[in-house]
């Protein structure tokens, strides 16, 4: 079987995601995996879903994906006097907005829940996928572990958290075969959480984040690509959306200096 390309929360960065594509291509590797919220957060929602469907559009169902029909019903807008500084709901509005119809219903029509070879993929988890609840402590694993437990398949991918995470039955078990790679045996359930292309949330590294996954191999690797996050951020200020979600994708030293900067009277 051939290697899978796993990208979680691409969020309208199209910086991020043509950067992860080239380097998903430079690798030779032909089949990508979408896991959700393919919108939200950046300024450029319709670029980024006609990439995804020229990629082959094999995803889920992310949370802003799911409220976009919603959003557009409402006319783009929130009963919220102060909805247009908050990034979220400013992000999903500019996405309704910039998304034609066609492409507001295929977000709609994907499933929560997918098979690949050798994992199951959703956005977020197993447990009542429709409500995205976050992985992100042996806790709330646990509900998509006991999923995972039942099945043939024992090894599901997931997004939603922005970053990486890692939760098995056995951990003591699982191998590393050097800092990027980890082979993932037969027989223990094991979730993990691949960070995010467009808004990834390390605390100190903020370069998009994406999977390899070998189902031959049972062979995970985390991937990392650099891009042009400073474009992306002058991207959001152009479209009018909340500074916030431009500073998400800098980390605090990065965001610390162009705010000084900016109090000295440079622009972005």
């Amino acid at each position: 079987m051939s290697k899978i390309a796993i990208l979680a929360d691409i969020h309208s960065n199209l910086p991020a995601l043509s950067a992860v594509l080239s380097d998903v291509r430079e690798r030779g590797v032909e089949h990508i995996v979408f896991l959700g919220d393919i919108v939200g957060y950046g300024a450029s929602p319709a670029e980024c879903v006609d990439l995804v469907r020229q990629f082959g559009g094999c995803s889920v169902i992310g949370n802003h994906d799911v409220e976009i029909r919603k959003v557009r019903r409402n006319g783009c807008t929130f009963h919220d006097p102060n909805w247009r500084d908050k990034s979220y709901q400013s992000g999903l509005a500019h996405s309704a907005k910039c998304l034609y119809a066609a492409q507001a219903e295929w977000l709609a029509s994907l499933p929560y829940i997918m098979k690949i070879p050798g994992a199951v993929v959703a956005h977020a988890s197993l447990h009542e996928p429709q409500a995205f609840d976050s992985i992100v402590d042996a806790r709330t694993a646990e509900p998509t572990l006991a999923i995972l437990r039942r099945e043939k398949i024992k090894i599901g991918f997931f997004g939603h958290t922005h970053v990486t995470g890692i939760f098995a039955d056995d951990p003591d078990a699982l191998e590393w075969l050097d800092e990027t790679r980890l082979r993932i045996p037969p027989g223990p359930a094991c979730a993990i959480t691949g960070g995010a292309v467009g808004q990834p949330r390390h605390e100190t590294d903020r370069r998009a984040e994406w999977l390899l996954w070998d189902p031959s191999e049972s062979i995970v690797e985390f991937r990392k690509t650099e891009y042009d996050r400073h474009q992306a951020m002058q991207d959001i200020v152009d479209a009018g959306l909340p500074l916030e979600a431009g500073f998400q994708l800098l980390t605090n030293e990065e965001a610390s200096a162009l705010l000084r900067i900016r109090g000295e009277g440079s622009s972005l």
